[in-house]
């Protein structure tokens, strides 16, 4: 026996209908998407099993559908803001790895900097060194060795260049 078996005439279908809203009003109080959702499937049975289809039943059949509307409108609302929720802290979050990584550029760029800094130094007082020991060797039986000074202060000089290019 189903709760529409016994419903005969506008006043019978009337009451049923007011408890129907009734426990629909507790539903929409509550937190539970489910209990909203099971209340709207009722009043949708009251609105295929509610007879005769004249006039004023059709009258409560359209408050019953506004009901069960107005029900899953506001679990769809609830479910659309946590959704707008999660994706504008999805944003935040994303911006905080922007800002992140553009520090991290920014520190790894000053890193290079820094250790391209240093080897400049290491470089200009490297060929100074090698100039100062060139002034002090022969030329004559030193040959070997100042060409492989004036080979290295060379090199050095073009790594400095490059360095200071970049």
């Amino acid at each position: 026996m189903s709760e529409w078996d016994d419903i005969e005439g506008f006043e019978s279908w009337s009451r049923k209908l007011r408890s129907l809203l009734d426990a629909a009003a507790d539903a929409a109080k509550q937190t539970n998407h489910d209990s909203r959702f099971a209340m709207s499937e009722r009043l949708i049975e009251f609105v295929e099993n509610s007879f005769p289809n004249d006039e004023k039943i059709r009258a409560l059949d359209d408050i019953a559908s506004k009901a069960a509307i107005g029900l899953l409108e506001q679990n769809i609302d609830e479910r659309l803001k946590s959704i707008v929720t999660r994706n504008t802290e999805l944003a935040q979050l994303s911006k905080q790895f922007d800002i992140g990584a553009e520090d991290a550029r920014t520190s790894a760029a000053s890193i290079r900097f820094e250790r391209a800094r240093k080897t400049l130094e290491v470089l200009n007082t490297g060929v100074e060194t090698m100039q100062d020991l060139r002034s002090t060797l022969k030329t004559g039986t030193d040959r070997q060795l100042i060409a492989s000074i004036d080979k290295a202060v060379t090199a050095a000089r073009k790594v400095r260049d490059l360095l200071q290019k970049s």
